[in-house]
């Protein structure tokens, strides 16, 4: 089912929404549209988005989805069942959820098993996969220092996940967690998963565990790139003073 999205006005000046071509951006706002709950995941079906948002355009659906992946802003992950879902990387950051709508998302169902895919996407005649996009592990220019590209590391030792796992406040689906971590320790650092737990931490003190994400899902939405919630000021002792 279709819903209402909102659009924030610094979209349109965003860093990378800038990068993206006009068709490519419209398909991203219109994915909001389409996303099968509210926590971002949209059906991985290029031909279905096609006549959802772009019915009537000349263009090319596969290129769109590789150009908005390689900006950072749309994974494909996988569930332990191998079917493959898009996911809106911190949809609920930016999208006000209705508590009442219940979806029967099969994504959802399975969220502790879902790991992001190492499937290639296609752009024009390029393939690339997501360890070896710009935004995601090659930097801005994707080169080292040396001229050569920063080719993706190898699966995290174990001393690092434990390291993760001993920090992390919810430990539930440990195995799905290791997978995810593997997948997440190529796209970023030990030290920046860290802290984002510390700032994870800090903005669920006090909560129920039920409010804190499994490990899985929190590194499978590239959650460690989130930024600390804005609070609103407390209001000033002078402003009842003032307006008597």
């Amino acid at each position: 089912m279709a819903r209402i999205r909102t659009i924030k006005p610094d979209f349109w000046t965003d860093g990378n929404m800038v990068k993206l071509s006009p068709f490519a951006r419209l398909l991203y706002i219109g994915m909001w549209n389409f996303t099968l709950c509210d926590h971002g995941h949209v059906a991985d079906d290029a031909m279905k988005l096609k006549l959802q948002i772009l019915p009537m355009d000349n263009v090319d659906i596969d290129a769109l989805l590789a150009e908005i992946m390689n900006q950072g802003r749309v994974v494909r992950v996988e569930d332990g069942d191998g079917r493959t879902y898009l996911l809106v990387k911190r949809f609920e950051d930016h999208q006000k959820i209705d508590p009442r709508w219940k979806t029967r998302c099969p994504a959802c169902a399975q969220v502790d098993s879902l790991t992001l895919t190492e499937t290639p996407v296609s752009l024009g005649e390029l393939t690339v996969t997501p360890e070896l996009s710009p935004d995601l592990t090659l930097g801005r220019e994707g080169m080292g220092r040396d001229g050569k590209k920063n080719l993706p590391s190898k699966p995290a030792a174990s001393t690092d996940f434990d390291t993760f796992w001993a920090q992390y406040p919810r430990k539930v689906g440990k195995i799905a967690g290791k997978k995810a971590f593997d997948k997440a320790i190529r796209l970023t650092s030990l030290e920046q998963l860290l802290s984002g737990v510390e700032l994870l931490k800090r903005e669920t003190a006090g909560k129920e565990l039920e409010f804190i994400p499994h490990p899985a899902s929190w590194l499978t939405a590239g959650r460690w790139d989130d930024e600390p919630s804005t609070k609103p000021a407390a209001s000033s002792p002078w402003s009842k003073d003032f307006h008597k």
